[in-house]
């Protein structure tokens, strides 16, 4: 099911146009990946997945709306530092948020959806699993080459060395093998394409390892 997301509360109405101004505005030349289609797509950003997950999962349209809160901002960090971004995004969405009339308690817990989409920690609840599955979706679809493809730009616009083939993909192998789904609905839609993913990364690598033997 493909959902074309609108901010569905008067206070995401809000926190929709923030963020898409804020990405227009203040988002450096070098991202190339977590960009502004990657959080505000309409039917494959993170906002749009996450809500699209949500509904699949029956949660209460409350902890939908946090959720949906966190998704735009999840990001939002790479606006300020690229690496360990997440603390930089939580800290933004509590200011924000703050003035737009969110309470502490709904702060404090859309701030723990965003500390949880760092790769290296496990989500605790269901709606931070949520938010991991939605960040990560690209893993399981068609277009994950082409996303890999504009990750790798944007390190190389940040001046970091990925020429070498084997190595890149080999970093993106170790990523996608590590990687799981946590919610029930994202698995039976993802899981299988994530796993043709990955055998088309052994493949890709073969053939390079192949074309270097001449």
């Amino acid at each position: 099911m493909k959902l074309k997301y609108k901010p569905h509360t008067p206070r995401l109405k809000i926190v929709d146009q923030y963020i898409r101004d804020l990405f227009k505005e203040e988002l450096p030349d070098g991202i190339k990946y977590h960009d502004a289609n990657h959080t505000l797509h309409p039917a494959r950003g993170v906002v749009a997945v996450a809500n699209r997950i949500a509904i699949s999962e029956n949660i209460s349209e409350h902890d939908r709306e946090l959720l949906t809160a966190a998704a735009y901002f999840h990001d939002t960090g790479y606006i300020r530092e690229y690496d360990k971004n997440e603390p930089i995004a939580a800290r933004m969405a509590g200011r924000i948020l703050k003035l737009i009339g969110y309470k502490p308690n709904e702060i404090k817990k859309i701030q723990k959806m965003i500390l949880a989409t760092d790769f290296e920690l496990e989500p605790q609840t269901h709606v931070e699993m949520i938010l991991c599955d939605a960040d990560l979706d690209n893993l399981g679809r068609a277009d994950f080459f082409k996303l890999d493809g504009r990750l790798r730009d944007g390190r190389r616009a940040r001046g970091l060395d990925v020429s070498d083939d084997i190595k890149w993909y080999k970093g993106t192998l170790k990523i996608i093998m590590k990687h799981r789904y946590y919610t029930e609905s994202q698995k039976k839609l993802r899981e299988k394409g994530k796993q043709k993913n990955i055998t088309r990364l052994l493949k890709k690598l073969e053939n390079i390892e192949k074309e270097k033997r001449g």
